[in-house]
C-alpha cells in the first residue's frame, strides 16, 4: 500500500471510530428537560420535601439541575382548575417527560398529551382510575410509582389510633368531595368503616372542595366533640397542613397520617410508604425513558417498604400516654 493510500486508510477508520465516541458525549453533555406537576404548594411540607427528594434522586443517576438537567416545577396550589393550563405549558414547552404526582395531576398531563411519557408519583389506583391498562403492561404513555394501600393498611390505621386513645369512639375523616365515588374513595370508605366497627368506632366525614373549605370542616369536626382523626393526605389538604395541625393541637385530637411526614409535621403517628424510596423509584423511571425505555413496556411498582412513626412532643401536648408496646414497633419516634 502506498503511503498516501495508507495514511488516507488510517484517516477513514480513525473517523468511523470517534464519531461514534463524539456522538456520544454530545449525548452525555445534552441538557435534558422535563416537567413535575403538583397539586401541592412549593412551600408546604410535601412541596419542600419533593423540591430535596426528587432532584436529589436524580443527581445519584447523573442528572444535576441548572447542569445538564432543567426541571419546569409546575405547583397547582390545590387548585384543580390549574392543573390543565400548567400539563399544557408544559407540554408546549417541549419537556421529555412529564413527572406528575397523584392522579388529579397525571389525568391532566393525560389530556393534554399522548405522546410525551408521563411518570407517575404515587398514583392512586392506577388501572381502577383508568391511568394504566394494567401494572404489568401499562400501555399508553404512562407509568410510574403507584401509592395502593390495600384495606389492611386502613385497618392498621385505626388500630393504631385506638391504642393510642383507648377512649375515644368516633373518628373525623375530611373527604374531598371532587373524588366521591372514586375508586380510591370506595376502598377507603368501606376499609375505614369495616375497621373502625370492629374496635367499637363510628367514622365521620367532613366534606369539602376547596383548600379554602378547611376552616369550616375543621369548625364543624371541632362542634361534634371527636377526639381522633384520620388524615389521608389529599392534596387539597396539604396546602393547609399548618392550619390542620394547629386544629390538632388547640383541639387535642389523636390522629393518624396515611402519607409520609405527616408525623414530622405535628401529626401523632403515621403509618405510610417510604416517601424517599418513591423519590428513589420515580427517578429511575425518568433516567430509563431518557435513556430510550418506552412507558408502556415499564410495569408500575408498588410500593414494598413501610414506615411507622410517632411524634412523642405531640403526644405530649395532647396529655396522652403512648403505650410501649406501640413505641416498640415504631420505625422511628420523635422525641
Amino acid at each position: 500500500m502506498r503511503n498516501i493510500d495508507r495514511r488516507g486508510f488510517l484517516i477513514g477508520i480513525w473517523a468511523l471510530i470517534a464519531t461514534p465516541l463524539a456522538c456520544h458525549a454530545q449525548r452525555a453533555d445534552k441538557v435534558r428537560r422535563i416537567g413535575f406537576l403538583s397539586m401541592d404548594t412549593a412551600d408546604s411540607q410535601a412541596g419542600l420535601v419533593t423540591l430535596e427528594l426528587f432532584p436529589d434522586a436524580l443527581k445519584q443517576l447523573g442528572y444535576i439541575e441548572r447542569q445538564n438537567l432543567i426541571i419546569e416545577w409546575r405547583w397547582a396550589n390545590g387548585k384543580s382548575a390549574d392543573l390543565t393550563r400548567f400539563a399544557a405549558e408544559l407540554v408546549r414547552n417541549k419537556v421529555e417527560i412529564i413527572v406528575a404526582r397523584t392522579n388529579a395531576p397525571i389525568q391532566a398531563a393525560m389530556k393534554a398529551t399522548k405522546t410525551i411519557p408521563i411518570v407517575m408519583l404515587n398514583g392512586n389506583f392506577p388501572v381502577e382510575s383508568g391511568l394504566v391498562a394494567s401494572l404489568a403492561h401499562p400501555g399508553g404513555n404512562v407509568t410510574g410509582t403507584s401509592y395502593v394501600v390495600s384495606p389492611a393498611i386502613y385497618e392498621k390505621h385505626v388500630q393504631i389510633v385506638k391504642e393510642m386513645a383507648p377512649r375515644t369512639n368516633s373518628l373525623a375523616v375530611l373527604r374531598n368531595a371532587n373524588l366521591a365515588g372514586s375508586p380510591q374513595y370506595r376502598v377507603m370508605e368501606a376499609s375505614l368503616n369495616r375497621a373502625a366497627s370492629r374496635q367499637g368506632m363510628t367514622v365521620h366525614y367532613f366534606d369539602l372542595r376547596t383548600p379554602e373549605e378547611i376552616g369550616t370542616a375543621l369548625n364543624a369536626i371541632a362542634a361534634t366533640g371527636i377526639k381522633a382523626m384520620w388524615y389521608a393526605g389529599d392534596p387539597i389538604f396539604r396546602t393547609r397542613t399548618a392550619e390542620i395541625m394547629t386544629f390538632l393541637r388547640d383541639h387535642r385530637l389523636a390522629s393518624i397520617g396515611a402519607i409520609p411526614t405527616f408525623a414530622e409535621s405535628g401529626g401523632l403517628a403515621h403509618y405510610a410508604p417510604d416517601g424517599r424510596t418513591f423519590y428513589d423509584r420515580t427517578a429511575s423511571y425518568v433516567d430509563r425513558i431518557l435513556k430510550g425505555a418506552r412507558p408502556a413496556e415499564l410495569p408500575v411498582e408498588e410500593p414494598t417498604k413501610f414506615e411507622f412513626v410517632i411524634n412523642l412532643k405531640t403526644a405530649r401536648v395532647l396529655g396522652l400516654t403512648v403505650p410501649r408496646s406501640l413505641l416498640l414497633r415504631a420505625d422511628k419516634v420523635i422525641e
